[in-house]
């Protein structure tokens, strides 16, 4: 992980910055310690190409029997020693892939048999023009010839393979220059060309029977087809990401897909994470995975998706890597999984200085069936359960709580909720106060993914199509974000009391966080405060007149002007309550203090990140290569477009100045072409 290491810097969830996604982040080598896992982690994460739409892969420091991450990265998939195949014809297959995109034509050359059991161990493909023309005797009427030139050119351009013991053939040499022009091969014969076609992919055998069940594997075009679609995506937009992973027997694993506007929503949004695995629950599918979070608005926003077969430590880590490296190595703040203990032991390998936690709703999933036998043997347990978790006070109430029901119903040895018992510190919400989760009071938790897929009739079994049925569901959750921006545009927020903190937040807020701030003013009207003591520190009991030994202690720190609650409801959710409202008017502080306000949380969370102010802060080496200044452009247009559609006036302006500043980079290149050409 020494790579990521050097990369990253904790993502704070009190501002949200803007960066330059560079065009090639590279992940060390990294080994997997478990025994019983024959994995290694080998990736290459470019962010774009330059569009051309062209299919290859980069393989980098490979190793037999390794995990490795093809990912496309422009046409760039050359020839190098070490490389192996199942046999001679598909090191052939290869080399004629490459050849046809580089331009010239392959053709077999030399072979070597063993002296032991008379089989070929060695085969040398060369370039068609190798070799020199044979002289031929113009007068020797026995045989009929073709007018025709040789190709000939003494070119030594080659690739040779050997056979290992284990049977699979490795390139012990390969010379990649030519001595001649390459350009466009002309059209080979059908019978010839269909050999010569088949793209690196294809030469990947089937993935296992259980693999095939699920939609992901080379076997029947499966895997093609998706790679197409995706190679089709990422010519139509050079910000579009994709990474693949290949295990040991050559078999595509895992795929992972995201794009430029999830990279946005990340730089806003990314500070809370869930990663969501429940698709599983729709077994026609192969287990379809997700990073979301909640934007502003309270809507599900996709940092990026995964098609997972091999669901091992090694695969996890591959793909938490990959979506590391991709948000430029920032971590979440926290970070919700399924309740599985291979994904906790890979997060914690790689969210290094990320919370981690278990998802509360997946755990109560999975109770309906490893409890099923508890749950209709006493009908109340399941209530109990639940108000035990979700409504202790305190560590101590809920250890008192737990500790009672279980003697109750005598489950002291059931071993389900042993486990649940052993892992509460990353589940049940008492042990994780006090860290951010993007959680806010009274409105939707986080939708699961499967729901997701419900809502929007995905039900199809092709990996295509649920890419891109998915996709298109994805283009109505960022029209339901304009929406929304549209609607704060144009209506008035009603008001409850006579707070100018209510006034300040409806003119900051969104909807739906103004909602739930509104109702902490309005509850810390029925709070009485008590201070406890003078002094820079002061400290105050804050509690309802009707519950007056259920109290809450704030703290005031004039120096600093800061101020806490012993319920941490700010430090999870971003959002002051009651109690410290009721203080504050105590104190007579009339406006919410600037530092407890929540960029990501405000009206403008998006803005913040495309500010003139952010932008001279990027550093300059990203505008070195034609991808970083191709995916900052492509950053910026699609924010341009999504402020530019709210609305056909505000379209047509946007149009205008547009085409005039198209005009005028096109009379730049212009003048720069003329002064080369001087």
């Amino acid at each position: 992980m020494e790579g990521i290491t050097n990369l990253t810097a904790s993502l704070g969830f009190d501002s949200c910055q803007g960066g330059v996604v560079e065009p090639i982040i590279q992940i060390q080598s990294h080994r997997s310690p478990i025994d019983d896992e024959d994995i290694s982690i080998e990736s290459v994460v470019p962010v774009s190409t330059r569009g051309s739409g062209s299919e290859s892969f980069r393989v980098e420091n490979s190793s037999p029997g390794a995990l490795v991450s093809f990912v496309p990265d422009g046409d760039q998939l050359e020839p190098k020693p070490g490389m192996e195949f199942d046999s001679p014809d598909d090191a052939r297959s290869f080399y004629s892939t490459y050849a046809e995109r580089i331009g010239f034509r392959v053709r077999n050359s030399k072979s070597f048999t063993s002296r032991v059991d008379d089989k070929v161990i060695m085969r040398r493909f060369v370039c068609s023009k190798q070799g020199r023309p044979t002289k031929k005797d113009p007068f020797d009427l026995t045989k009929k010839r073709r007018n025709r030139v040789s190709s000939r050119e003494g070119c030594k351009a080659m690739l040779q393979v050997n056979r290992r013991e284990n049977g699979r053939w490795v390139v012990s040499r390969c010379v990649l220059e030519h001595c001649h022009p390459l350009g466009i091969v002309p059209k080979q014969s059908s019978s010839l060309q269909k050999k010569l076609s088949k793209k690196p992919w294809e030469l990947i055998p089937s993935i296992v029977s259980e693999a095939q069940q699920n939609g992901l594997g080379a076997g029947g075009g499966v895997a093609q087809s998706l790679l197409e679609y995706f190679k089709r995506m990422q010519a139509d937009n050079p910000t579009f990401f994709y990474a693949v992973q290949i295990d040991q027997n050559n078999c595509l694993a895992n795929v992972f897909w995201s794009d430029a506007r999830a990279r946005i929503a990340y730089s806003c949004f990314g500070d809370a994470i869930v990663f969501d695995m429940s698709c599983k629950k729709n077994k026609r599918i192969v287990p379809f995975a997700t990073f979301t979070g909640m934007n502003h608005h309270g809507h599900l926003v996709v940092f990026g998706c995964a098609f997972m077969t091999n669901e091992s430590e090694a695969s996890f880590i591959w793909l938490f890597e990959t979506l590391l490296s991709l948000m430029n190595g920032r971590f979440p703040v926290s970070l919700a999984t399924p309740f599985s203990e291979v994904v906790a032991t890979a997060a914690s390998k790689v969210f290094l200085n990320t919370h981690h936690r278990f998802c509360k709703r997946d755990i109560f999933s999975k109770c309906k069936e490893n409890l099923s036998n508890v749950y209709s043997e006493h009908p109340l347990f399941k209530s109990e359960l639940k108000k035990c978790v979700n409504e202790s006070e305190s560590i101590e109430e809920f250890e008192s709580t737990w500790r009672l029901l279980m003697e109750r119903y005598s489950v002291h040895g059931n071993t389900w909720l042993q486990s649940l018992y052993s892992e509460r510190h990353r589940w049940v919400p008492v042990y994780l106060r006090g860290i951010f989760f993007a959680e806010i009071p009274g409105a939707l938790k986080f939708e699961r993914m499967h729901k997701f897929f419900q809502r929007h009739s995905i039900t199809t079994t092709t990996l295509r199509d649920v890419v891109a049925q998915f996709d298109k569901a994805m283009v109505g959750q960022y029209e339901k974000e304009v929406h929304a921006n549209l609607s704060l545009m144009h209506s008035r927020l009603i008001m409850k009391t006579l707070s100018p903190m209510e006034k300040q937040a409806s003119e900051i807020y969104t909807r739906v966080i103004f909602d739930s701030l509104q109702e902490e003013l309005v509850e810390a009207t029925s709070f009485l405060v008590d201070k406890l003591n003078d002094g820079v520190i002061s400290k105050f009991h804050v509690a309802k007149l009707e519950d007056i030994n259920k109290a809450y202690l704030v703290t005031y720190d004039a120096s600093e002007k800061a101020i806490n609650c012993s319920c941490s409801m700010y430090e999870t959710t971003g959002i002051l309550c009651r109690h410290v409202f009721s203080v504050l008017t105590f104190l007579g502080i009339l406006t919410i203090p600037e530092e407890y306000i929540l960029t990501r949380w405000t009206r403008n969370a998006k803005g913040a990140a495309f500010s003139y102010e952010n932008c001279t802060l990027l550093p300059c080496s990203s505008y070195k290569s034609f991808t970083g200044r191709c995916n900052d452009l492509c950053r910026d247009a699609i924010r341009y477009a999504e402020e530019g559609s709210t609305s056909a006036v505000i379209y047509k302006v946007a149009k205008e100045a547009l085409q005039n500043a198209f005009n005028e980079v096109l009379s730049v290149k212009r003048g720069i072409v003329s002064n080369k050409t001087k």
